[in-house]
């Protein structure tokens, strides 16, 4: 077995700009990362791990004076880039993953992790919620797979996180966030990816001599608790199932079967096969106990419509019912496909119903959230609760959280409004604003549109949850069926969100390496406006501008004019500083 270790690096981070050759205590970041790789004695080899872009031409040069091999590939899609850089590596052999903003990998643990590993057999191995200083492993057979089975540009970008969203198709090992003496809390004082985190961390090395004396974990652990340190902000984030989700985090796209399956698990399964191959995060369905729902009068009413599943109301309700066995069948076969399942409850028994089989989450109709004991049961089973308001006042908000009992850390709430389809006039997407400042919470959108455009808006304004129904056939039996997504509808929801995630970008208006080469060619440069005679002393007479703008900028005119030309200059050519002295 060969284990390579593949630093990922790039000159174009987004948050701090060339930080893979910045200085840190005149070190650059790259040295001590692959110096800090060099300590770890089951590492056979070291790779670099870098874009073809020219942006990142410097890191290749600088890795060859450190005597490791460089690997350069796509810009975005590192998934591919990992697997190119170990095409020559056997299914077996194993690569271990760091980045060039972690300069202090520790070798005891990240040691003891990758024995936990090789024992444990396993695709995948990571500690919980990832670690600046203990690298991650898989290998190099599951990562094949992996590119394989993925589409999404957010796993593709980001490499590992399909492992750990398809914890069935792979053999995962988490290890805890304390794994061997980790500390959690302070993890984030050990990476460099602001400005802010380069100072601190150079204040750190200074007065601890870490560069001049031997340091262990514990003694950086002891000096980070011993400094008046600001905490970093950590944005919201709850874990739905084994799913981060929050500001930071991609768009979590729900593929709301409801009881579009129309009482049958077979389209149930192919609702769900759907959702997989559009790339959803999940799954929701409903559950409902007829008898404790409605009254005799209500059940007996008859219920002559061309939606209609049974004579009477309550027989339609009863037939769409699934039982405890088939929702458990349809949680279980999500999970088999790498997809999560959760269910909205109706009443107190559907909760009951559904802690039995272990539903991970749950989502509270707006209808309920008047319904004071439903929402007590909710809160009692400790799990993440997703708040929909379609036809809810901010009053009734008020009191079904106040109901629920449960912190921030275990609620999220949508904008949406009860109208089937909705009336864009209605949507009122900036709702979602008003519930983040008023409850704290994370906040998203359940749509009731046709299309997708609402939906891809609401991603752009920062819906950290997108919910919205899917079906077989927009023309099937049922009263949500006409207004819900069909396939194609829902592959383009996603990959719209998706591409929207890209392209909402960092914030930072720079000039973009894209952007490059055509600057050059349609910018403009000091350009010799007539002949000009060796000797001659340069006016602003004698220049103009054109293209191409490789040359000296008008405002930079300064560093010629006033200087003699060495040499004879014909009219119509772009001036250098080397033509005068």
């Amino acid at each position: 077995m060969k284990v390579r270790a593949i630093i990922q690096a790039r000159m174009l981070s987004k948050r701090l700009r060339g930080k893979s050759l910045m200085s840190v205590n005149e070190i650059p970041l790259l040295y001590r990362v692959i110096n800090s790789v060099k300590n770890l004695d089951f590492i056979d080899e070291i790779m670099v791990a870098t874009t073809d872009l020219i942006a990142d031409d410097p890191l290749e040069a600088a890795v060859k004076e450190l005597d490791v091999s460089i690997f350069r590939g796509d810009a975005l899609d590192v998934l591919n880039r990992f697997v190119e850089a170990s095409n020559d590596l056997n299914e077996h052999d194993v690569i271990v993953r760091f980045t060039a903003d972690n300069p202090l990998y520790t070798s005891e643990i990240s040691k003891l992790a990758f024995q936990s590993h090789v024992e444990g057999k396993v695709d995948y191995t990571h500690v919980d919620g990832l670690s600046h200083i203990v690298p991650e492993f898989f290998n190099v057979g599951a990562i094949r797979e992996a590119q394989e089975l993925t589409r999404s540009s957010f796993d593709r970008e980001h490499v590992t996180p399909f492992f750990r969203k398809n914890p069935n198709s792979f053999a995962i090992l988490e290890l805890p966030n304390d794994f061997k003496g980790l500390r959690p809390d302070l993890d984030a004082y050990l990476t460099i990816d602001t400005n802010d985190q380069l100072n601190a961390f150079e204040e750190m090395l200074t007065a601890t001599k870490f560069d001049i004396k031997e340091l262990s974990l514990k003694e950086l652990y002891t000096y980070l608790d011993g400094i008046k340190h600001t905490p970093k902000a950590t944005k919201q984030r709850i874990k739905l199932d084994k799913t981060w989700v929050g500001e930071e985090y991609p768009t979590y796209i729900i593929a709301e079967i409801g009881q579009n399956h129309n009482g049958e698990v077979r389209l149930a399964k192919k609702l769900i096969d759907m959702s997989v191959d559009a790339g959803a995060s999940a799954v929701k369905f409903q559950k409902r106990d007829i008898p404790s729902e409605l009254t005799k009068e209500a059940f007996d009413k008859p219920y002559d419509n061309p939606n209609s599943f049974g004579v009477t109301y309550g027989e339609h309700r009863m037939f769409l019912e699934l039982d405890e066995a088939q929702h458990l069948e349809l949680k279980e076969y999500a999970s088999a496909k790498g997809i999560t399942y959760f269910c909205t409850p109706c009443d107190v028994p559907s909760v009951d119903l559904l802690e039995r089989i272990d539903c991970p989450f749950y989502k509270i109709a707006s209808r309920d959230l008047t319904n004071i004991p439903l929402l007590e049961a909710l809160g009692k089973t400790g799990k993440p609760v997703i708040i929909s308001t379609g036809m809810a006042s901010i009053e009734d908000i008020d009191a079904g959280i106040e109901a629920l009992q449960l912190g921030k850390d275990k609620l999220m709430i949508l904008q949406c409004t009860s109208q089937y389809p909705c009336a864009l006039e209605n949507v009122n997407l900036k709702v979602m604003d008003t519930l983040k400042e008023r409850y704290g919470l994370i906040t998203g959108f359940s749509d009731h549109t046709s299309g997708v455009v609402v939906s891809t808006a609401a991603a752009v304004m920062g819906a950290a949850i997108i919910e919205k129904h899917v079906t077989l056939d927009r023309t099937m039996k049922g009263t949500d069926q006409p207004g819900s997504l069909e396939r194609s509808g829902l592959n383009k929801l996603v990959e719209y969100i998706r591409a929207t995630e890209i392209a909402i970008g960092d914030g930072l208006k720079e000039v973009n390496p894209a952007t490059a080469a055509a600057k050059v060619k349609l910018a403009r440069s000091v350009t010799s406006k007539v002949d000009i005679k060796k000797g001659d002393v340069l006016t602003d007479e004698m220049i103009c501008l054109k293209s191409p703008g490789d040359g000296i900028k008008w405002n930079d005119r300064a560093i010629i004019v006033g200087k003699k030309a060495i040499k004879n200059i014909e009219a119509d050519v772009t001036l250098t500083v080397e033509d005068f002295e």
